[in-house]
Parts: C-alpha cells; structure tokens; sequence
C-alpha cells in the first residue's frame, strides 16, 4: 500500500496537535481556526489511510461501505480547501464580515460535497498502486482548486491588512497544494496531497501558530505580542472589555540587583494566578496587564492587589532584604472609549509614561474625559506641524520699558501659531504640547530665525531697541549642536551678536547643566548675552544666578503679583533685588498691568518693566510703528 506519505503527514499533524494543546493558548480568533484546520486536517489524512486500507480488502468489505468511505475522504479534501480560506480571511477582513463571508462559502463547500457523494467513484488496486478515479474525484479536484485559488486571490487583493508572515504563510500553503494536486491528477500513483496539506499546517505551526511564541517564558503569562493581538481581536468582534496596567517605575527597580527584580516580578505573577477572573499578560519587564470581562471583576481584583502590596515583597528570601514596592495603576473601565484598538493601544502607552512623571499620582483612569484631552493634544500637535510646514508660525513682540531711560529699549519674542482661518492659537495650547512631544526645539529655532530675518529687514536699533530676548526651551539647552546652530544663525543674517539676548529657565541647568554652560560660552564669547527667565517659578535655587553667566534677572509674574498682595512676597522681592543688583545684574519684573504697580517697582528701583500696563504682545509687523510712536 503507498500510504507512506500519509502516515508520515499524519504523524506529523498529532505531534503539533500534542506540542499545540499542551499549552495554554490566548484565545485569538487565528488560533481557533488554526485548530480546526489542524483537525480536518488529520481527519484528512486518517481517511486517507482509512480508504487505501478497505480498498486493499475490498473484496471482504460491502462495496458501499469502500465508496462510501472514498467520497468521505474526497469530501474532507474539500474542507481542507475551505478551512484555508476561512484562516486567511481572518485578517483580511473584520471577524464578523470574515464570519459572514466564510459562511457563504461554507455553503457551497456543503454543495460540492453532496455532489461528490452523488457522484460515482471509480477505484483503482494493482499490486501497491492503489488510487481512486472518476466524476467525484473531478468534482473534488474542481472544488479544491476553486478553494484554492479564491484564497490565493484573496491573499493578494487583501494582503496590506496581512499579518506579513501569515500572508507569506498561506501563499506557500496553497503553492504547495495546487502543484501536489496537479502531481495527483496527472498521476493519480501519487497520493500526495494530504501530505502537502499536512506540511502547510506544520508552516502555519512554526511560522504563526505555536503558543510557546506569546508566552513570557519567565512567568509562564501571555507576552507583549499576544496582548497587542487579543486587543485588536476584541475591537474586530466589537466585545467589550476593561482592564488594566500594573506597572513598577525604574526609580523603585534601580536600587535592585537584576536578580531581585527577576524574583520580585516572579513573585507578582504568583500572586496575579490567583486571580481567577482575569487573562494575564506581561507586557514589559516590570509591568503586567490583566483583562476582565466587566468592571466588577476589575475593582475585586484591584482592592486584592492594593491590599498585597501594603506588604513586603520577597519576605523569606536568602540573601535578599523584604521590600515595599508602589506599583503605577493605568485603569480602562470600557474599551469603548477608543475608536479602535490602535487607539487603545496608544492610549495605554501614552498616559503610561505620563502616569510615572508624576510621583504623587499612582493611579490614572482612562475615561472620556482623559481621552477628550488625549485627542486635543494630538489635534494640536497635527496643528503645529501644519503651521511650522506652511510657515504660520509668527513672532510677536512684547515692549520692556527701562525705568532709568524712560523709554522701550528691548523687547522679548513671543511664538504664535496663526490658524488657517486667520486666528490665533493661544500659546498656552500649543507650548505645552510643544515641549512634551520635543518640537519646542525646531519651533524655538524657527522663531530666532525669524527674530533675526526681524532684525535685518527693520534695523530696529535705529528706533532705540538695544536688543531683543529670546526664549531658549529647556530641550535646546540640552542640544550640544545648539550654539552652532545659532551662530550659523546670525551669520546668515549678518547679526550683531550683541543684539541678542537669550532667556533660559532655571530648571534647564538640573536637567543637563554641563551641556549648558559649554554652550552658554560659546555664545557669551561670540557676544550673545544672558537672560534667567522666570526667577520664582522653577527651582528657586540661588545658586543658579551665582553659577550662571547671566546679565539680566526676570522676575516671573506670580512672583511680581505677590509682591503687591503679601507682606511676605514683598521682603522677599526686596532683598531678591539687592541681592541681584549687588551682583551687577539687571532686574525685570514681568506681568506688570496698573500705573500703581510700576511706580512702586520704579521706587523700588527695578531696571525693566515688563507687561500689559505697557502694551501687550505686538505683531512683527506693527512692532516698529509701536517703537516710532513712543519712543519719539
């Protein structure tokens, strides 16, 4: 008998099925239809066997029961076919329309199976040649083939929404069984079809479908990668669901030995076990997600964990000290707050990261309104894109009036964003985003270009301005190429270097104060001078005026304000100010808005004032009629 190939193929399929069930699976919908495939193929095959055995002992056994048998084995190659269609279609379309389309299918495949059990088979035994022949085998070889071919059709109309490596997968499984079938029609000696089956189920296995691939094999819970793909499959069903990230910062995790942070990790997905209720993930080297079907089973689950880590973590442990640990809580109470899955997705990284930025808060709830917030900072970030791409970014220019001149001699440059309908994006929007997501460094550097094209095109020295400030964000004060970057800058434009003044913040010596200062010389010693932007509203640190080669002290708003409502405020702006100036630096008060306030800081002997009592911010093209006009 040539069932050589079979029983090989068959062998085959029932180590995967034993490797395949022995470990826990997701529940993907790609993994059920994985299984079903797996199945009708090894029933394939065993009818395969089946049938070359009675038709070797035919002449013992009802001729019925021999073609019978047969068209079985015919009918089940069909549904080989039909379960490759139905696994391909699993990305190709959502799983309710993938649903609907199968089905349609499914219909026909019954068709053609009735037809081959209608009609005759013909069977062929002399010596180990033994095969089957005739209109049912046609029938089969014409359903298999149309399988065949939709499916490959499919793979490539839709392969875009492809898992690559399923595309890939399925392309070869069906190759591969086209030319078996065509060897097998042509030379019907040749059974070798189920065993061409058999190896595109063993691709599919090792390619897509082994579930050792979505297990962290430390804590034996599903990894990043199924987490992500059982995400996408409930937004496809349309199944709700909630859940949420349990996550150590690295600040608690630094002070460990990695073998500590190994067994603590170890210990928490021990304690996550026996929570029955939840599908668990390790989603990153220190963080777990759990996933519930209602927010019952959440908020059980939530009080069981805050109350574990009340206590110590690894207590009993050689060699290790008992430790407390305050994990970061990022809480989804419906999926239905996001559009999608990739929404979700990003979602969870997004006020992840955020969560950790902010110590006091160990717990955050994306709900609606977290998500409303999410979605104008990504609406405001496509703005500023926009606007720096099609140059609405736009300075303005806010006077500073000097109390011994008594006229304006400088002028700070303001950012804004002019909408396409001609407003203007308050920077209070904008900034912010601006510096979260990193872009504060292009647009400060559109905005000294600009400030300095300024400068050329108006010579506004000519109406008594002696420079103009400019802000430096704390992310530019960590560039190395900064100072480069500038002086290229100002020598484009023929600058005299002594026209700019740059304001820095006093948090942006903490982050990167080497940086800093290197670059800080390099422009002191080009002429560019110094500005220390809102003393009062960062660290507050002294040292900082000590340390930093500044020539001018800005007195943030608040701190200007306070001096008018707090006997307090007012002694400590005093001695601020003999402070500063007996270091020979300049002071300016900014947010000054009443004639009352400037004659105090006037006596106060203040150099520079600064705010709406003066004007507010000034367009650049309105700028030097304003300093024509009052500096007369």
């Amino acid at each position: 008998m040539n069932i050589q190939m079979q029983v090989c193929g068959l062998i085959i399929l029932i180590l995967i099925f034993y490797f395949y069930h022995r470990q826990d699976t997701v529940g993907l919908f790609t993994e059920i239809l994985f299984k079903r495939a797996l199945y009708v193929g090894i029933a394939c095959l065993s009818l395969d066997i089946l049938s070359i055995i009675l038709i070797v002992n035919r002449e013992m056994l009802p001729e019925w029961l021999v073609k019978a048998e047969c068209k079985m084995y015919l009918v089940s190659l069909v549904w080989t076919g039909y379960t490759a269609l139905e696994y391909a279609c699993a990305d190709a379309f959502r799983i309710t329309r993938a649903n609907r389309f199968v089905r349609i299918f499914g219909f026909a495949v019954g068709a053609i199976s009735l037809v081959i059990f209608l009609l005759p088979v013909q069977i062929f035994c002399e010596g180990n040649v033994v095969y089957t022949y005739g209109p049912a085998c046609i029938a089969t070889y014409i359903g298999a083939v149309c399988l065949i071919l939709v499916t490959l059709f499919y793979v490539v109309q839709k392969g875009q929404r492809m898992n690559p490596r399923r595309r890939r997968a399925i392309r070869i499984w069906m190759v591969m069984w086209m030319a078996a079938a065509l060897i097998q029609f042509f030379n019907s000696q040749l059974l070798v079809v189920g065993f061409a089956s058999a190896m595109g189920i063993v691709i599919l296995f090792f390619e897509l479908e082994n579930p050792e691939a979505n297990i962290d094999r430390k804590t034996g819970f599903f990894n990043a990668r199924a987490f992500t793909d059982f995400i996408r499959q409930r937004y496809n069903g349309e199944i709700n669901s909630c859940g949420m990230l349990v996550s150590l910062e690295s600040t608690q995790t630094n002070n460990l030995q990695s073998e500590q942070v190994e067994d603590v990790m170890i210990e928490m997905a021990e304690f996550f076990r026996r929570i029955p209720e939840a599908k668990k993930f390790k989603t990153d080297e220190t963080e777990y997600a759990l996933i519930f079907d209602s927010t019952e089973k959440m908020d059980r689950a939530y009080a069981m964990i805050e109350d574990r880590f009340q206590r110590e973590w690894l207590e009993g442990m050689d060699n290790m000290a008992p430790i407390i640990l305050q994990p970061y809580y990022v809480m989804v109470p419906s999926g239905s707050v996001a559009r999608n899955a990739d929404e979700l997705l990003g979602l969870l990284r997004y006020f992840r990261v955020h969560i950790m930025d902010n110590p006091e808060n160990h717990v955050i709830i994306i709900d609606e309104g977290n998500v409303a917030k999410k979605r104008a900072r990504e609406e405001m970030l496509d703005m500023i894109i926009a606007a720096m791409e099609e140059d609405r970014v736009e300075i303005f220019f806010q006077p500073i009036f000097s109390t011994r001149e008594r006229k304006f001699v400088c002028a700070e440059a303001l950012v804004r964003i002019r909408k396409e309908d001609g407003g203007i994006i308050p920077p209070g929007l904008f900034i912010p985003v601006a510096e979260e997501t990193g872009l504060i460094a292009k647009l400060g550097e559109r905005v000294f270009e600009k400030t300095c094209r300024f400068i050329k095109n108006n010579k506004p020295e000519q109406y008594g301005l002696k420079y103009i400030e400019v802000n430096l964000s704390v992310i530019q004060c960590e560039n190395k190429a900064l100072a480069k970057a500038y002086i290229d800058i100002m020598d484009k434009y023929k600058i005299n270097p002594a026209f700019i003044n740059l304001e820095i913040t006093e948090t942006a010596s903490i982050i990167m104060k080497k940086t800093l200062l290197e670059n800080m010389k390099t422009l002191i010693d080009y002429g560019v001078t110094f500005s220390l932007d809102d003393f009062g509203n960062g660290e507050s640190n002294l040292n900082y005026i000590v340390d930093m080669p500044v020539h001018i002290v800005k007195f943030d708003k608040d701190m200007t304000q306070a001096y008018f409502e707090s006997e307090k405020a007012k002694y400590v702006l005093q001695a601020a100010t003999d402070m500063i100036q007996g270091l020979e630096l300049k002071v300016v008060a900014e947010g000054v808005e009443t004639a009352e306030q400037l004659r105090e800081l006037e006596r106060l002997g203040i150099d520079y004032i600064q705010g709406y009592y003066f004007s507010k911010p000034i367009a650049e093209r309105h700028f030097i009629e304003f300093l024509k006009l009052k500096n007369a």
